[in-house]
C-alpha cells in the first residue's frame, strides 16, 4: 500500500533477475569455451609465416651480411681515393684521438628499414644510409661511387640524385640496395673513428675465430674422426651487427642540411621503434611477427606501396608499433585482431603519434619544419597522417590520398571480421590472404599498360610512370563528374611475345546515381601530359590506357588471388582473356595533350560536355560515401 511490490511479485522478479544473470554467465562461460587460447593462435600464425616464406633462411642472413661487408670494404677505398692532398688526410688523422688511427677517413654503412627491423622477407631490398666524413661531397656520391658500382659485382644500376630522398638503387649478389647519402661534419669525426674501430676490432676477433671453429679429434676405439664446431663465431656475427647499427643520436644533426637530415631520418625511426619494443626479447619477436603478418596481408591486397600513395614499410611498422606499445603484454594473435579492430575505427586525420612531437631542435642543430597542420595549411589536407617520432617529425604518409584512404579503410573493416572469426575457430588465419575480391567486386577498371621493347629503357620509363601514377588517381577521383577511384598497388609485370615489356596497373571506377554518360578524357589529361613531356621519353616507349570491363579483364589479374601455395581460386580461371580494349580512354583529349596510340582504340568517342558534370553531388554531403553512388555491378556508357 506504500507502493511496495506485493512479496509475491518480489519473489517472481527476484527470479528473473537470477535467470537473466544466469544466462548471462552462461554465454560468457560459453564464449570463453568457443574461444581458442591466443597461444595457440599466436603458434598458428608462426606457421602461416613459415609457409608463406615470410621468414629469410640462414643461409639467406648470411649472404645479406656479406653484401653489406662487401659494400662497407668498398666505401672505405672510394673515401680513402677521394682524399684531396696529404696534408688534408693529416689534419683528418690529428683531430681524431691517436688509437683511431685513418679510420675517420672512412664512411659507415647503417642499415634501416624492414632489415634493420629484423622482418625482411628473402626478396626484400635493404635500405641503407651512407654517413660519410666531410671530404666526401654529395656530387661524389652520385658521380665517382657510381663509377665504382659500375665496375663491381652490381646490376639494375639506378641512380636518382633529384628525388626528394636522393637515392642510387641497384642489386648485388642477387640482393636490391636502396642507398642514402649523408655527410658528417668535423664534430662527429672522433665519433665516426671510434665506431668504425670497435667494428673492425670485432671483425678481426670473429675471423680468427672461424679459422679456429672447427677442432678434430681421433676416436681410437671407433677409429673415427669426430669435428667440434665453435659457436662463439656465429654469437659475433650477431655482435658485430648490433656494432654497425649504431645509435644515431641528435647530435649527429648538427651541421647537415635538410636532405641529409631525410636521408638519416631513416636510421633513426628504426633505432626508435626498436627501442619502444626490444627492450624484452618475447616483445620484440611479439613485434616483427605482427609486422610481418601485417605486410603481408597488405601487399596480397594491394594496399602496400608508398610511391602508389598507399602505405609502405615505415608506415605499416608505426602503426603496428603504437599497438605494441598501448598492449605491451599482448601475445601476436591478440596483437593482430588489435590492430585491425584499432585502424578500422580510426577517426582519420587524427594523427598516430608514437611521442610527443618536438617542435624545437637540441642547442647547435639547425631548425627544420615539422609537420604541423595548426600552421600549415598542406599539412592540414593530410588524410592519414603517421607521424614519425624523431626530430624533426614528419608525416610519414603524406602520399596518401582520398581513394586509397577508402580501400584501406575497407580492407580493414573485413580483416578485423576475418582475425574474430578466427579467434572463435570460425576462420583460419590463411582466410586473412585469400579471397580478395577487387578484381570481381567492380564493373568497369581503367588499365595502364606500360609499354616498352627495350628492357632498359623500360625501367626507366616504368620508374616516371609509377612515380606520376597518384597524379592519375587523384584526377579519376572527381565528384564534380560523379566518379570515385579504387586503386589496386600492384603492377602486373611481364614479357610478351612480341618481346615487348609491359607493366599492367589498374584503377577500378564507380560512379554515382545519376550518372549515365562519363568523358574520363579531362580527367586523365593532367597525368598524359606529364609523362609525354618528359625529355627522356624515346620511341621504344609507349604507354596505353584502356577501359575494360569485368567480363573482358586479363587472366593475370587473377593471380593476385593466388597464395603462395599455389592454392588458386576455382573462379579465377574462367575469367575471360581479353587482348583488345573496349574504348581508348584518352580519344577525346585534343591530340597535342596526348600521345597515347590512338589506332588501338576500338571506337573513336569525341570529346563532349559530360552530363554527370550538370548533375553534381548535393552541398554537403560526403562524395566518399558509399550510398551517393551505384551500386558495384551496375555499368555507366562510358566514353
Amino acid at each position: 500500500k506504500s507502493g511496495g511490490q506485493h512479496p509475491n511479485h518480489q519473489r517472481k522478479n527476484y527470479k528473473a533477475n537470477n535467470n537473466r544473470h544466469s544466462n548471462r554467465n552462461n554465454k560468457t562461460q560459453l564464449r570463453s569455451r568457443n574461444q581458442i587460447s591466443h597461444a595457440v593462435l599466436s603458434n598458428s600464425l608462426v606457421e602461416v609465416s613459415t609457409s608463406r616464406q615470410l621468414i629469410e633462411s640462414s643461409d639467406g642472413i648470411q649472404n645479406r651480411r656479406r653484401v653489406m661487408n662487401r659494400l662497407d670494404s668498398m666505401l672505405c677505398n672510394w673515401s680513402d681515393s677521394l682524399l684531396p692532398t696529404a696534408s688534408y688526410a693529416d689534419m683528418l688523422t690529428t683531430s681524431s684521438k691517436k688509437s683511431t688511427t685513418n679510420k675517420s677517413n672512412h664512411p659507415s654503412l647503417l642499415s634501416f628499414g624492414s632489415y634493420r627491423l629484423g622482418v625482411h622477407t628473402p626478396d626484400a631490398d635493404v635500405d641503407c644510409l651512407v654517413l660519410a666524413p666531410p671530404h666526401i661531397q654529395r656530387h661524389d656520391f652520385f658521380d665517382s661511387w657510381i663509377t665504382v658500382l659500375k665496375n663491381a659485382e652490381v646490376s639494375d644500376l639506378h641512380p636518382v640524385a633529384t628525388a626528394y630522398t636522393p637515392v642510387v638503387k641497384f642489386s648485388m649478389y642477387g640482393i636490391k640496395i636502396d642507398m642514402v647519402f649523408a655527410r658528417i661534419n668535423h664534430v662527429q669525426l672522433n665519433w665516426l673513428a671510434e665506431h668504425k674501430l670497435r667494428l673492425e676490432q670485432v671483425k678481426e676477433e670473429k675471423k680468427m675465430m672461424k679459422e679456429n671453429s672447427v677442432e678434430t679429434e681421433f676416436d681410437q676405439t671407433s677409429s673415427t674422426v669426430i669435428v667440434h664446431h665453435n659457436n662463439e663465431a656465429d654469437e659475433l656475427d650477431e655482435i658485430t651487427d648490433k656494432i654497425a647499427e649504431v645509435v644515431v643520436s641528435d647530435q649527429m644533426l648538427i651541421g647537415l642540411d635538410e636532405t641529409s637530415v631525410r636521408c638519416v631520418n631513416g636510421v633513426r625511426v628504426s633505432q626508435y621503434l626498436l627501442a619502444i619494443v626490444g627492450t624484452n626479447p618475447t616483445r620484440l619477436e611479439n613485434f616483427r611477427l605482427t609486422l610481418r603478418i601485417v605486410k603481408e596481408w597488405a601487399r596480397v591486397h594491394g594496399l602496400y606501396s608508398n610511391v602508389l600513395g598507399f602505405l609502405g614499410g615505415v608506415n605499416w611498422a608505426i602503426l603496428v608499433c603504437w599497438v605494441c606499445k598501448e598492449n605491451p603484454n599482448a601475445k601476436p594473435s591478440m596483437l593482430l585482431n588489435l590492430f585491425f579492430r584499432t585502424f578500422a575505427n580510426w577517426s582519420w586525420p587524427h594523427p598516430v603519434l608514437l611521442a610527443k612531437q618536438q617542435h624545437h631542435p637540441i642547442k647547435g642543430v639547425s631548425s627544420h619544419p615539422i609537420w604541423d597542420p595548426v600552421n600549415n595549411f598542406r599539412d592540414a589536407k593530410h588524410f592519414m597522417p603517421i607521424i614519425t617520432p624523431c626530430y624533426p617529425s614528419m608525416n610519414s604518409s603524406y602520399n596518401v590520398g582520398e581513394p586509397q584512404l577508402r580501400r584501406i579503410q575497407n580492407e580493414l573493416r573485413r580483416a578485423t571480421k576475418i582475425s574474430h572469426d578466427v579467434c572463435f575457430g570460425r576462420k583460419t588465419w590463411s582466410d586473412l590472404f585469400k579471397g580478395n575480391d577487387f578484381f570481381r567486386q567492380h564493373a568497369n577498371y581503367l588499365q595502364v599498360d606500360i609499354i616498352s621493347t627495350q628492357e632498359d629503357d623500360f625501367r626507366e620509363w616504368f620508374g616516371l610512370c609509377e612515380a606520376r601514377m597518384r597524379i592519375l588517381i587523384a584526377g579519376l577521383e572527381n565528384p564534380s563528374f560523379g566518379t570515385q577511384a579504387y586503386p589496386f598497388a600492384k603492377f602486373f609485370t611481364r614479357k610478351e611475345e612480341d618481346g615487348k615489356h609491359v607493366s599492367s596497373f589498374f584503377v577500378a571506377l564507380r560512379f554515382a546515381e545519376d550518372t549515365e554518360k562519363v568523358d574520363l578524357g579531362p580527367l586523365i589529361v593532367d597525368y598524359l601530359q606529364i609523362v609525354n613531356s618528359w625529355d627522356g621519353r624515346k620511341e621504344t616507349m609507349d604507354l596505353a590506357i584502356n577501359i575494360v570491363s569485368q567480363k573482358n579483364l586479363p587472366s593475370f589479374a587473377f593471380e593476385v588471388e593466388c597464395e603462395k601455395e599455389n592454392e588458386v581460386d576455382d573462379d579465377s580461371t574462367s575469367s575471360e582473356t581479353s587482348t583488345n580494349t573496349n574504348e581508348e580512354v584518352a580519344s577525346g583529349l585534343d591530340d597535342d595533350t596526348s600521345n597515347v596510340d590512338a589506332s588501338k582504340a576500338t571506337k573513336t568517342v569525341q570529346k563532349s560536355p559530360p552530363r554527370s558534370a550538370k548533375k553534381k553531388l548535393e552541398p554537403g554531403h560526403d562524395s566518399g560515401t558509399p550510398s551517393m553512388f551505384i551500386s558495384p555491378l551496375k555499368r555507366a556508357k562510358i566514353s
